[in-house]
């Protein structure tokens, strides 16, 4: 859930009702108010703001605050005219439907990066590279990203498993050491299935990589490291996942570019050689055929 829709649905005293009224009023302007001039504005005092941070689920007033204004800052870039949501309409022709998806496609990849950050791609490739064994974890359709994952990962020579059973993951979970590496997929991150299993995973110490989408949500509070999707489509509403599946895409072919280029000449020798016993086909295309 976006934090400003958890501040609109939070029970609030009315004085603290009052404060948070006044911060959805302000958006990115309540960078330049301290605790003070708010306190001064709404005719409260200071100290409400740290009750309501905590109401959030925030230690204190500075990490609501931090939180807040990045979300802002998010949800106020310009995405363009294309909805994600409804992306074509019934009246396009075939060749404009897909010069939308085109758009669309591109817009959320442009979004999705901008909401990458280089030390926590850092922090996952290190949780990456010491396991033993990375396990991912998805449901429903992501599963089919997790699968493409797993294959590139596992033709390069790192353990990497997905599950295309629901029940499954359960027992992988649960079958799980600290020595692993989990990466959970989940666009809400309240998938009931996926957040049962997550649980068994840090009960047993596992790390926990997510890929989920911004605001505060269950699997983001379990994860030690999130990486964040493109956040533009409803839960239900959509045509089709377009901008969702085009954002974890990118951010697993990101997973997986960075850890080959751990090791990149092993890596590379590695899925070569494998190529060369295993993939033996007459090609007659000289663009597709091997030198």
């Amino acid at each position: 859930m976006l934090l400003q829709d958890k501040m609109r649905h939070t029970k609030f005293s009315t004085s603290e009702q009052i404060v948070v009224d006044f911060m959805l009023d302000q958006q990115e302007h309540l960078k330049d108010y301290s605790t003070t001039m708010i306190a001064q504005e709404t005719y409260t005092s200071p100290s409400i703001l740290v009750r309501i941070s905590k109401k959030l689920g925030f230690s204190g007033y500075s990490e609501f605050k931090k939180c807040f204004l990045e979300e802002v800052h998010y949800l106020m870039k310009d995405f363009k005219e294309i909805d994600a949501n409804m992306p074509f309409s019934k009246d396009d022709t075939y060749l404009q439907l897909a010069s939308k998806l085109v758009a669309l496609k591109k817009e959320s990849l442009d979004d999705t990066f901008s909401l990458l950050h280089y030390e926590d791609i850092q922090k996952a490739i290190h949780l990456m590279k010491k396991a033993s064994i990375i396990k991912v974890f998805a449901i429903s359709n992501m599963t089919f990203l997790a699968e493409e994952f797993v294959f590139k990962m596992r033709h390069i020579g790192k353990e990497t498993q997905t599950y295309s059973l629901s029940n499954m993951i359960y027992q992988e979970a649960v079958l799980s050491t600290p020595s692993d590496c989990a990466i959970c997929i989940s666009y809400s991150g309240e998938s009931g299935e996926l957040l049962t299993a997550v649980n068994h995973l840090k009960y047993n110490q596992v790390p926990v990589i997510a890929i989920t989408s911004i605001g505060q949500n269950t699997l983001t509070k379990l994860a030690d490291v999130t990486l964040y999707t493109t956040t533009r489509e409803k839960a239900y509403s959509k045509i089709g996942g377009f901008s969702s599946i085009t954002s974890i895409s990118l951010l697993l072919d990101t997973l997986y570019a960075c850890y080959f280029q751990s090791d990149y000449y092993y890596h590379y020798a590695y899925k070569l050689k494998l190529a060369q016993q295993t993939e033996q086909r007459q090609i007659e295309n000289d663009i597709v055929k091997e030198g």
